[in-house]
């Protein structure tokens, strides 16, 4: 979006009667306050792109860090001795679990 430059800009009718312009504190503030934004959403886009990119990166490397994990787990021995003994493995997680409350309970 270009920048208006209202500092020299007047109106016809001020023109033709070679006035002042009518608000020049209100007009300077007007073109300050349009360059500031103007710079800001030049900074907010290109922030917006990079979060985008970014955000797109760190999918791709969630979702290989998933599969990665998920191969070692369906390859684990944990997960074949949990299939293959389900009431052991509930009694150890149990276990520990109470275990761990025990030490970590404050008096």
């Amino acid at each position: 979006m270009p920048t208006k430059n209202t500092n020299n800009v007047k109106t016809e009718s001020q023109q033709a009667n070679n006035q002042a312009p009518a608000h020049p504190v209100a007009d300077q503030v007007a073109a300050s306050l349009h360059s500031t934004v103007d710079s800001l959403h030049g900074s907010a886009a290109s922030t917006e792109e990079s979060l985008r990119a970014k955000s797109g990166q760190s999918s791709a490397a969630m979702k290989a860090q998933t599969r990665l994990l998920q191969q070692k787990w369906n390859n684990s021995p944990v997960k074949k001795y949990a299939c293959e003994n389900p009431v052991k493995t509930v009694g150890i997680a149990f276990t520990a679990g109470a275990l761990l409350t025990m030490l970590l309970r404050n008096k």
